[in-house]
């Protein structure tokens, strides 16, 4: 009894091998089909985060050195690699048709190549046209603000000193609005932006920031126009030589000035002109600065003329203080606001652009500064012999070699 019903068992079991077989392999059919599903929703995903993700980036390397240690533009008698070498990306998220998320990450070589968010912000564009921006954003008083950082979109070498380093910050917090009018040929722009800044290099704190300009552009011809204002609170420090003992001298902060809540106003204007060969651009900006902080006019005019792939150039700029009578020498704390606050300068640039490959040109510029007058010309490696009463430099040579790419 017991054999046959082995037997049975055993019959019964050969007889379901096929059905166990059409099992597994209906099982196998499945997870197939499932696994087909999710790398198809996969592709989907992964195509639609392409589609709303834009992902760009620049880079900058330059050489720069000066014939003395003047401190034009940082650079002196050494070889500077790091004071205009940076790296940036920027991502774009499309939230929606009318809706961007906007993340710039940059990287200086001046700052130690730390990683900082030079934008972060929000945008939305509706349907009447008016666009808002709410985050961290770029202070737009400059032509070429809005690609500060991107050399490859700027016809020269650097932009110049004299005009775009009378701003000692380049971005804010806060909210913006602007409002394009589309004519035939050509477009205008209105903007208006307030927040609050800190400048990094000093400290101080830029308050209560609004302004507006106005743009107009047929593609050949820019004009542009701008006024803001702040309100700067915190300290101004200067480097100074401390005598110690004869012969033994070391350098300490000596606080110029202090800010309390002191109203600072910027207006400007500019002008283009570029017509695919020939290229004209100039600005002209005004700073003033309640007490005895600087008032300084500025401006600059560039010309160039593209050969096929080379653009020599040439730029002047000037800038000059214009209230040092309220710094007269009356008293110490006067005398060293005037050595460290009163400048001028002309400085006349010759350069060449070569652009290589697609994407990257090749910069070549050399810069002469001079007409400092009675002051340092605004260069804080410019000290003043105080047994003559006379600056150490009366003129600088920079030389600078760049490269700027995009991808």
């Amino acid at each position: 009894m017991q054999f046959k019903v082995t037997i049975l068992s055993v019959a019964i079991s050969v007889a379901m091998i096929p059905s166990l077989a059409i099992a597994d392999e209906a099982a196998d059919a499945k997870i197939a089909q499932l696994e087909q599903r999710v790398q198809a929703l996969q592709s989907q995903q992964n195509a639609s985060l392409a589609d709303k993700v834009k992902l760009n980036g620049f880079i900058s390397g330059a050489y720069i050195s000066s014939d003395n240690d003047a401190g034009y533009n940082n650079a002196d008698t050494g070889a500077n690699f790091t004071e205009e070498s940076k790296f940036g990306l920027q991502a774009t998220f499309d939230i929606s048709d009318n809706t961007q998320a906007v993340l710039q990450l940059m990287m200086r070589g001046k700052y130690d190549w730390e990683v900082e968010a030079e934008w972060a912000y929000l945008s939305h564009r509706f349907e009447n046209g008016i666009k808002v921006r709410g985050g961290k954003l770029r202070v737009p008083l400059f032509m070429y603000s809005d690609y500060l950082d991107v050399g490859y979109a700027q016809p020269f070498g650097r932009p110049p000193v004299e005009v775009y380093g009378a701003v000692p910050f380049s971005s804010y917090t806060g909210a913006g609005v602007s409002y394009d009018v589309d004519f035939d040929d050509s477009t205008l722009t209105m903007q208006m932006f307030g927040g609050e800044s800190t400048i990094k290099a000093t400290g101080t704190d830029v308050s209560n920031l609004i302004g507006a300009n106005v743009n107009w552009t047929d593609e050949t011809w820019t004009l542009r126009a701008v006024y803001g204002q702040a309100k700067l609170d915190g300290d101004l420090n200067s480097e100074v030589d401390v005598t110690l003992a004869p012969g033994v001298v070391t350098k300490a902060d000596y606080t110029v000035l202090e800010l309390n809540d002191e109203k600072g106003t910027f207006a400007g204007v500019g002008a283009s002109y570029d017509n695919g060969e020939f290229i004209a651009v100039t600005e002209l900006t005004r700073i003033e600065v309640d007490n005895v902080s600087p008032d300084t006019d500025s401006g600059y005019l560039t010309l160039g003329y593209r050969i096929n792939e080379f653009t020599p150039y040439v730029t002047v700029a000037y800038m000059k203080t214009q209230d040092n009578e309220e710094r007269l020498p009356v008293s110490e704390a006067a005398a060293i606001q005037m050595v460290a606050f009163n400048a001028e300068r002309m400085a006349y640039s010759l350069g060449l652009r070569w652009d290589a490959i697609d994407n990257l040109a090749i910069k070549f510029d050399v810069t002469y500064a001079d007409d400092f007058g009675d002051t340092s010309g605004g260069f804080s490696g410019n000290s003043i012999d105080t047994t003559t009463g006379k600056f150490t430099y009366d003129d600088t040579l920079i030389y600078t070699v760049k490269f700027d790419a995009v991808f």
